[in-house]
Formats: C-alpha cells, sequence, structure tokens
C-alpha cells in the first residue's frame, strides 16, 4: 500500500504589505512547524504558500505610486518571500496568484462551476463615490459594522468579527479615497457562487470532515453560518487588476480576488511542478491540512469546499482546516493595512528569528485569543528558552568537554531515564498528531526540565573531582553524562521544528550535518568535540526592550 500524501498550505500573505507578527503566528507559522515535524517523520508532504496577489489595495496603491499593480505586487511578493527565508521556513514552494498557472486552473474551475449550473448572476448595490465618480469596491468603503458594531467594516468583511458583508451593508459608508460621505448605491451585476445550491452537500462534508482534527470554532462557526442559510457569493468586482472575466457583459470585471486566491493552492502546486501536481490534488488517499487565522475561516470553510464540489473535477477536499484565535496586544501596536507596528521586518531588527519563532509558538493561539506583550515576551525568552534549554545545554557540554577523558566515545543513556525520555516524547508525537503545537513545544521544555534536575540531583561535576583512581565514581560520572548528553541531544533534535537555527547548532554538537529526523533520537550518539560551544540562547537585555518600546502604542 503507498504511503498517503499530505499537503499542508497555510492562508496566502496578501502582498500588499510586510505581515506582521499576528498574521505570521496566525498561519504560516504553525503549518510550517507541522510541516517540519511532517518532515523529521519522514512523511511524503509539501508544503504550499505564496502571496495572495490582486485586490482592491494593491491596485489603489499602484495608482498612488504611479506603478502597474503588478510590478507593485511582484515586488512585495519577493519581499515577504524573504522575510519567510530569514524565519527559517520550509516550503515546498513558496509561490504567487497572479501567475499563468493560476489563471489556467481559475478558469477551469469556473468552466466547470458554470457548466454544472452553480454559476449565477446577481444584482446587488455597489457604493458610488460621487466626489471620485467611481464605484467602491471592497476596502474602498468603510463604516460600522451591522452585526457587531464594530468601527472596521469594509465593503467586503468586517475587521472586528471577522463576518463576510457587502458595502450596501455598512451603515454610515464613507469612501477610503477622498473620506467624503457623497455616496449612492448603484445596480450593478455580478457573476456569484451559487452557495444555497450547494449548502447541503458543504454542509455534509463538514459533519463528515469535522472529526479529522478540525479546530472546534471551524466547525461550530461554520455551521452556524450554515443554519442562518447560505447567500449566493459574488466572484467578480469592477476592477482593472485580476484575472478579466472573459464573459459578455463583464468586460469591465475581473475575478473577485478570494476567488482565485482559494483556488491559488492549487494553482501554486501547479507552478511548482507541472507534471505532479495532480498527484497530490486529485489522487484518493492524500490529505489536505490548512491553516488559518479566525478571519480566513468563512472563506476557507464555506467558499473553498463549495467551490471544489461545485466544480466537481477530482480535486480533493481540506482533510483538516485548522483554524487559530488571534494573538492580541495592550502594549505593542502591530502592522497592519491601517498604520504601522511590529512586523516581520522589524522584529528580526530586534531579535533573530528562532527567539520569535519559540516566543510565538509558546504563545500561539489555538484556542482562544492569546495575549502578547514585552513582559511575556521576556518571560518566554529569559527563563524558559535561555535557563531552562540554553543554560543545560551549554552546561551539560561545558561540563563533559572539561572531562571528556572519563567518558566514553558513544552516548548511552541509563534505561531508567530512557523511559521518562519515551513519554515525553510520546506525548510530543501525540500532540503533532492532534495539531496542538502549543503542547508539543511544551514537551521539549518538560525534556530540558528532566535534565536540569538530573543535573541538579546528580552534581557531576563533583562526582568528576572525586573520579581520580576511584573506578566506581568514574562510572558513576560517565553514566551521569551519558544520560544528561543524551537528553541534550534528544533536546536538539525536538525542538528544530519550532527553533531550526538553535536545532541543528544543538545537533551539530551531537556529529549531525543535516536536519534530524525522529529516527536520529533512537540511534547511538557521539560528541564532535571540534564544535566551537557558543550559548544557546541569550536573555532579553535592555536594549532589545527599549527596541520594542518603539512599538507600543
Amino acid at each position: 500500500m503507498a504511503e498517503e500524501r499530505i499537503i499542508v498550505t497555510s492562508a496566502l500573505p496578501y502582498a500588499y504589505s510586510v505581515p506582521h507578527i499576528g498574521n505570521f503566528v496566525g498561519s504560516v507559522l504553525p503549518a510550517d512547524i507541522y510541516f517540519k515535524h511532517l518532515m523529521m517523520e519522514g512523511k511524503d508532504a509539501i508544503f504550499i504558500c505564496g502571496s495572495d496577489q490582486h485586490g482592491t489595495p494593491i491596485e489603489l496603491m499602484a495608482i498612488k505610486k504611479g506603478i502597474e499593480p503588478e510590478a507593485l505586487a511582484d515586488g512585495m511578493h519577493h519581499k515577504i518571500k524573504g522575510l519567510f527565508g530569514k524565519f527559517g521556513c520550509t516550503f515546498t514552494h513558496y509561490g504567487k496568484t497572479h501567475s499563468e498557472a493560476n489563471r489556467a486552473t481559475v478558469y477551469e474551475i469556473f468552466r466547470e462551476l458554470q457548466r454544472k449550473g452553480h454559476i449565477t448572476e446577481t444584482e446587488s448595490m455597489l457604493a458610488y463615490c460621487n466626489t471620485d465618480r467611481r464605484f467602491l469596491v471592497d476596502r474602498l468603503v468603510e463604516g460600522t459594522c451591522p452585526y457587531c458594531g464594530g468601527k472596521k467594516a469594509r465593503g467586503d468583511q468586517c475587521d472586528d468579527c471577522g463576518r463576510l458583508l457587502e458595502s450596501s451593508q455598512i451603515i454610515e459608508p464613507h469612501c477610503t479615497l477622498c473620506g467624503g460621505t457623497d455616496i449612492e448605491f448603484r445596480k450593478v451585476k455580478n457573476l456569484a457562487l451559487d452557495l444555497p445550491g450547494l449548502q447541503q452537500k458543504v454542509e455534509d462534508y463538514i459533519k463528515s470532515a469535522s472529526g479529522n482534527g478540525w479546530s472546534k470554532n471551524a466547525v461550530h462557526k461554520s455551521l452556524s453560518y450554515i443554519e442562518e442559510g447560505l447567500k449566493a457569493r459574488d466572484i467578480t468586482r469592477r476592477l482593472k487588476w485580476g484575472f478579466p472575466v472573459a464573459e459578455e457583459g463583464y468586460g469591465d470585471s475581473v475575478f473577485y480576488v478570494w476567488f482565485d486566491a482559494l483556488i491559488g493552492y492549487i494553482g501554486i502546486t501547479r507552478e511548482w511542478d507541472g507534471s505532479r501536481w495532480e498527484e497530490y490534488w486529485k489522487k484518493s488517499g492524500v490529505k489536505l491540512i490548512q491553516f488559518m487565522g479566525k478571519d480566513n475561516l468563512e472563506f476557507h470553510t464555506l467558499v473553498w469546499p463549495a467551490t471544489l464540489i461545485g466544480a466537481d473535477s477530482g480535486f480533493i477536499l481540506p482533510h483538516t482546516i485548522y483554524v487559530l484565535e488571534y494573538l492580541t496586544s495592550r502594549s505593542i501596536k502591530f502592522s497592519k493595512s491601517r498604520g504601522v507596528g511590529l512586523n516581520m521586518e522589524n522584529a528580526l531588527e530586534i531579535m533573530p528569528s528562532d527567539y520569535w519563532r519559540f516566543a510565538l509558538a509558546h504563545l500561539m493561539p489555538e484556542t482562544a485569543d492569546s495575549e502578547f506583550s514585552v513582559e511575556a515576551l521576556v518571560e518566554v525568552v529569559n527563563n524558559i528558552m535561555n535557563d531552562k534549554i540554553g543554560n543545560f545545554v551549554h552546561r551539560v557540554l561545558t561540563i563533559a568537554r572539561a572531562h571528556r577523558e572519563l567518558l566514553q566515545s558513544e552516548i548511552t543513556i541509563e534505561e531508567r531515564e530512557m523511559e521518562e525520555m519515551k513519554r515525553i516524547l510520546h506525548g510530543y508525537r501525540d500532540n503533532f498528531d492532534k495539531i496542538r503545537m502549543r503542547e508539543a513545544l511544551h514537551s521539549v521544555v518538560e525534556l530540558a526540565d528532566m535534565g536540569n534536575a538530573l543535573i541538579s540531583a546528580r552534581a557531576p561535576w563533583v562526582t568528576a573531582k572525586e573520579a581520580a583512581g576511584n573506578s566506581k565514581k568514574e562510572e558513576e560520572f560517565s553514566k551521569t553524562m551519558g544520560t544528561l548528553l543524551g537528553i541534550a541531544r534528544w533536546v536538539g533534535i525536538l525542538i528544530w521544528p519550532f527553533a531550526p537555527d538553535s536545532g541543528r547548532e544543538i545537533s551539530r554538537h551531537f556529529g549531525m550535518a543535516s536536519d534530524p529526523k525522529i529516527s536520529d533520537l533512537y540511534e547511538k550518539g557521539v560528541v564532535d568535540w571540534g564544535v566551537e560551544l557558543k550559548p544557546v540562547f541569550s536573555k532579553m537585555a535592555d536594549k532589545e526592550r527599549e527596541a520594542l518600546g518603539a512599538f507600543s502604542r
């Protein structure tokens, strides 16, 4: 029987600005951590992501800058891709939605939806600014949300509650171009996905698939939307930037950015390998596991499955949809399209990527909103990364180097401690299987705690002094250090998905030149005495705290 294949995706970052760290922890980081673990387990898996390049903000920014939207979108795409590389992300392919591969896929799926009767024509009232003399689609109109009362409602979605909106629903709308309120609503036609006609199939799919590790919010919120009754969702917009709609009467329209962005998961895979993409997207037994923030929930749990079900072209449906909550902050400002703040680029100017990856994973909002603050960051970096993990590994290697003549060439772990390590490993792997990365990281910390307790209880530096001419003490020291070196080696392997640079650096001390595998845990380790010993982590200094202060509210 062939081994199952896995596709891992995260919500596609929008190529308008550098993602802030809340964006990063809400989609790409958990997907990357999970994919790295699959690599460690030797799974046949690919990690597909890329830049979402169409939509109103990019078109408007390009107009303001006096450049073509494609040039703007491609420039930001390369910048974001480079930042993800600096953050240690291991994409199989990081592509973009404005590609020939995605264009072909969008048209193919659209034609199938149309042929099978799932595309309808709708009429809606679209905001028109009399001052600017143009239609206001999506982010060109803002106001108050009719559902939650939030003041950040746009013509496509409310930033506060995540609900999808039409511009005609917004209370007290204003134009984001001129800031004026001289707005009228005019009747326009659009092509739409017939969600009401597909609702029952989507509901059946959600109920059957939700046991595959779906996050609770993905299930409950999606079913609540279905209970309210789905409405036809427009897939065209009156813009110039995007894939043109080759239909009579729609010469001034393009496909709605979310229509081609969702299909982009397939298109980007096709861009990666034009001969193999169908092996992943059109073969039974392939698991599609998708990560996103809760603001992307409705598109991925309702619109995306409806698109695939309606097209009925043999594409697999998502196996697991994992929706994270928000990383919030009352003290640090995150950057959004509305302003500036702590984004991925300036985060790297403060601390190396491993510090951010580890700390954000430790604060990951898997089941509820999680609060980010300077104090929380200091707690994780200083007390967990440095004191518990870094100091443990450094102490063990320092003691071993000082008394290497007393050690065996191969690392041997004592039986009782090995059983405890296996228990911790079982929890680590079980948490990954259940997509609980934060809990899996806790297992790494637990392993370091075990090592710290052992080093304090046994005081090997004392035993080493007593070992001169005492074979019993020499054997005791050798056994203790064998176990401690074994724990340090395991820490280096298991921390790799969370802090890849640090994991590799620790593993180098044990003769490991390539990225670690779970199977490496059970091989006989040796210490490479030629590797320079440096601290694994350092505490946050005043300068880092002061740098973060520049982004305080």
